[in-house]
């Protein structure tokens, strides 16, 4: 197995929980992160392949972190998982090219199955 791993970075436990669980038997290595502060540590320190993000959290919010993710990591994967779809800082975040891919919560664990390869197949560079 590769050093390559998948961040999951959200301040509810259980979201966390069921995402690890799912990631880890779909064969991949997951950390985990319950605020953006944490997953910013994370990421500066390795590199993580694909990102899960949670867009309300207290303290750093999803897209501030996403922000700062890719100053750290331009070439980052970052998928942004939320409840809230009519949220207009995400709407704007998505016009801008800054959120590329999104999740909506409660999400469907097939669905991500399905989409996790076209995820992974994203090209970056090694010195991300």
């Amino acid at each position: 197995m590769s050093n390559d791993y998948l961040l999951v970075v959200d301040d509810h436990f259980g979201v966390r929980q069921l995402m690890c669980e799912f990631l880890s038997r779909e064969g991949f290595r997951v950390k985990e992160a319950a605020d953006g502060y944490t997953a910013l540590q994370i990421a500066s320190e390795e590199k993580p392949k694909l990102t899960f993000l949670d867009l309300k959290m207290p303290g750093l919010s999803g897209l501030e972190t996403l922000n700062k993710l890719l100053q750290i990591r331009p070439k980052t994967q970052v998928v942004v998982m939320s409840g809230y779809t009519q949220d207009n800082a995400l709407t704007s975040a998505v016009q801008s090219g800054l959120v590329k891919h999104f999740l909506t919560k409660p999400f469907d664990l097939d669905n991500l199955r399905l989409i996790l390869p076209s995820l992974l197949s994203n090209p970056w560079e090694s010195s991300n």
